[in-house]
């Protein structure tokens, strides 16, 4: 059984949403609603949303691990790992499936914590856009998440603000926080003592002979 890399399982589950969006976008009606009620209609309303999905579509969405420095690569989502750490309190018994010398697969949860950083320019609406529908994709794709090996997840978020470094770019960030519980696995042979250990010997006429070794 492989390994969890909660960077890869990630993005490819905001990967795979933007992608079903962008397929199928009058989703974005729901996911923009609000925009539509009484009394957010007067400013915003059905024409907003329509010019939301416009641009969605039309839109080339990266998703990449850790982001580029370049900012015609804004709009873009960035996947990093801020944190990986063993998760001592959901140790098994061991660490093994089947405790004892009879254990086939070895087996520890990590609770990891990854950052979403949602990048745009121009201006910050299509930050919150972008909040919005990844949002909409943690939620709407928690099976395929664990699926992906990316257990029990939650995240929160921070406001927009302007990249400092690239003040002269324009570039709006906002952050999501991920955390998810991933499980390490590694195969765990049975245990051999040194006392069962036999060396097999040739004679010069091929005939093998086994020979137990003593300590």
């Amino acid at each position: 059984m492989p390994n969890v890399m909660p960077q890869v399982a990630l993005h490819r589950l905001i990967q795979e949403g933007i992608a079903i969006i962008k397929q199928n976008p009058d989703v974005l009606d729901k996911v923009f609603e609000y925009y539509t009620c009484e009394p957010m209609d007067t400013d915003y309303g059905a024409a907003y949303v329509k010019q939301i999905k416009q641009w969605f579509i039309e839109t080339k969405i990266p998703v990449v691990q850790a982001w580029s420095l370049n900012p015609q690569k804004a709009p873009q989502i960035s996947i990093k790992l801020a944190t990986e750490q063993e998760d001592e309190t959901k140790s098994a018994i061991g660490d093994f499936w089947d405790a004892g010398e009879e254990a086939e697969i070895g087996t520890a949860p990590f609770i990891a914590q990854l950052d979403i950083a949602i990048h745009a320019s121009r201006n910050s609406d299509e930050t919150l856009w972008l909040y919005e529908i990844i949002c909409f994709i943690l939620f709407k794709r928690k099976r395929r998440a664990e699926k992906l090996g990316l257990q029990l997840h939650t995240f929160s978020a921070t406001d927009y603000n302007r990249d400092n470094s690239k003040l002269a770019d324009n570039i709006f960030v906002r952050t999501i926080r991920f955390r998810a519980i991933v499980q390490k696995f590694w195969d765990a042979e049975d245990y051999i003592d040194i006392d069962d250990v036999e060396v097999e010997v040739f004679t010069q006429d091929e005939e093998c002979v086994k020979i137990p070794v003593k300590v």
